[in-house]
Order: structure tokens, then C-alpha cells, then sequence
């Protein structure tokens, strides 16, 4: 649907005149109705207006546009990646070719981003196998934005594991403040969960555990809600982690083993399974560095 048509049935779904809506937002009703016809443009501003007076915020204005779909840009990069669990890699390639002749036509960042995400699965997800360029040019990309949006959210999450750990604890700064300045619009929150934890995961495989302490503090003032349990028993976990490498290693354990049970309870056996193995390899490292130190 055109903006206007939005506006229109937004507008006559609230039971709204044309009149009372030009009333609230200071136009006539014969340019609220050249508005909804597409004979008028409108500006950001009363656009702004209109849609606050209809309680309808800009989320729900936008998917309504699309006709209650997510974005179509954002279900082409949902879509490759249900493809690279499908392992349909020839779906994958026919993807990448078709993107990167669009790409070629009108220059859209997205479509480059869409074909580098394609060539990485392609060559899976190693980034020993991957182009050094692709990731430079995604690194790049990413600290030269000075604001992170849904988009930049997307491609760190998706490329996070690729970076070098360093590179991935450079971008940690653009994360939280993206983190802390939309906490309240709940937009980003999956998105900004898988990247959390895979940080943590990232901080701890790499000992950068100075990283570990800082996203899990973020990460804590994030996630506070009761409705955020799963992301609670994770910071639990960690908590755990953290704990062992600080030689807490008791103490550690117990918070460890009380996020394994609520997993067996919830019935998550493979993440139950995940997690244990992660822990187990912390274990080691701890106790050959400890009898490294004892020996000294």
C-alpha cells in the first residue's frame, strides 16, 4: 500500500473522520483527503502527528505498509539463513548471483552485504575458507558508523563468529550504546540477545574476559523483565563462567549447574549440551593454568 492508503485505513479502521483527523493535526479535510488519495505528499512531521493522534506507532505503520509482512529486504537475509539450515546450498548460490546482479544495478549496501553473507555460508562459515576482502569490507562497514540500526544489528550478528576477536571487542562499544539508547523501544531485543551471548561466548573461547565482565554487565541492565527468563538463566551461566575464572571455582560451578537444570526442565537438551561443553573446556584451561602457577 501507498503511504496515503495507510493513512486512510488506519484512519477509517479508529472510526476517525477525515475532519476530526485534520482538526487534531492543524490541515483541512480536503488536504487530509488529497493525502489519502496520493494527490498530496506529506511530511515526516505530521505524518508523526497523524499517527500519533491514531495511536498507531511507526513499527505498525511500516507493517501495515507492507502488507503485515516484515520487511521484504530483512526476509531475504532470514530466508538465506533458513536456507544454510536447510543446507540447500544451491538455493544459497542462486540467491547470491541474482543479489549480486541487483547490487551491480543500483548500488544497495544491503544486496553487498546479502552476497557476502551467501559467499561465507557457501564456504562454511570458516573464515579460514572465507575472503580476507569480504570481512575486511564488513569491519570497515561497521566502525564506520557512528549509529548502529536494525541493519548494522543484523550483519554483526550474522558475521560476529568471522571477525577476528579483537575486531568483534572493538564493536562492542557501537553495540551497548545501541543497547542503551533503545532499551525502552524493544525493536532490536532478539537481535541484541543472539549478539550478547555470542559475544560472551566469543569473549570467553578467546580469554578476553575483560570483555566477558563488560557485556555481561550490559546485558544484566538489559534484561530484567520476568518475561526475559531464558536470557536470565544464561546470564546465570555465565555469571558461573565468570566466577571460575576468577577462581570462584565452587561457587562457579553451582550457578553453572543451576542454569543446566532449568535447561533440562525446559527440555533444551541440545543447548544443555552446548553450554556443558564450554564449561568443561573452561574447566581445563583454569586448572592447567592453576598447576601451571603452582609449579612456578
Amino acid at each position: 500500500m501507498e503511504i496515503g492508503q495507510v493513512i486512510k485505513y488506519i484512519r477509517t479502521n479508529k472510526k476517525i473522520t477525515q475532519q476530526e483527523l485534520a482538526t487534531a493535526i492543524g490541515m483541512t479535510r480536503p488536504y487530509i483527503a488529497r493525502i489519502e488519495s496520493g494527490k498530496n505528499s506529506i511530511s515526516s512531521d505530521k505524518l508523526t502527528e497523524i499517527l500519533e493522534y491514531c495511536n498507531v506507532t511507526y513499527n505498525e505503520f511500516f507493517y501495515i505498509k507492507n502488507d503485515y509482512t516484515k520487511s521484504s529486504k530483512m526476509n531475504e537475509f532470514n530466508r538465506v539463513i533458513e536456507l544454510y539450515y536447510a543446507n540447500d546450498m544451491e538455493e544459497i548460490s542462486k540467491i547470491k548471483n541474482r543479489v549480486n546482479e541487483q547490487y551491480k544495478k543500483n548500488g544497495d549496501i544491503f544486496l553487498r552485504h546479502l552476497y557476502i553473507l551467501c559467499h561465507c555460508i557457501e564456504n562454511d562459515l570458516d573464515s579460514s575458507k572465507v575472503k580476507d576482502e569480504y570481512i575486511k569490507e564488513i569491519t570497515d562497514y561497521l566502525l564506520s558508523m557512528d549509529e548502529w540500526c536494525y541493519h548494522e544489528l543484523a550483519i554483526m550478528n550474522n558475521f560476529i563468529l568471522l571477525f577476528p576477536p579483537e575486531t568483534a571487542f572493538l564493536m562492542t562499544k557501537n553495540l551497548l550504546n545501541r543497547a542503551d539508547k533503545y532499551k525502552g523501544l524493544n525493536l532490536d531485543k532478539n537481535m541484541l540477545s543472539y549478539i550478547f551471548f555470542n559475544l560472551l561466548e566469543c569473549s570467553f573461547k578467546y580469554e578476553g574476559y575483560q570483555y566477558s565482565k563488560i557485556v555481561l554487565d550490559a546485558t544484566k541492565k538489559y534484561y530484567k523483565k520476568v518475561s526475559d527468563f531464558f536470557e536470565q538463566t544464561l546470564i546465570i551461566y555465565y555469571e558461573g563462567m565468570l566466577d571460575i575464572v576468577e577462581n570462584s571455582i565452587p561457587q562457579g560451578k553451582e550457578k553453572c549447574n543451576r542454569a543446566f537444570t532449568i535447561f533440562h526442565t525446559l527440555g533444551h537438551e541440545s543447548i544443555y549440551q552446548k553450554y556443558k561443553a564450554d564449561l568443561e573446556e573452561l574447566l581445563k584451561k583454569v586448572e592447567n593454568k592453576n598447576s601451571i602457577t603452582e609449579e612456578v
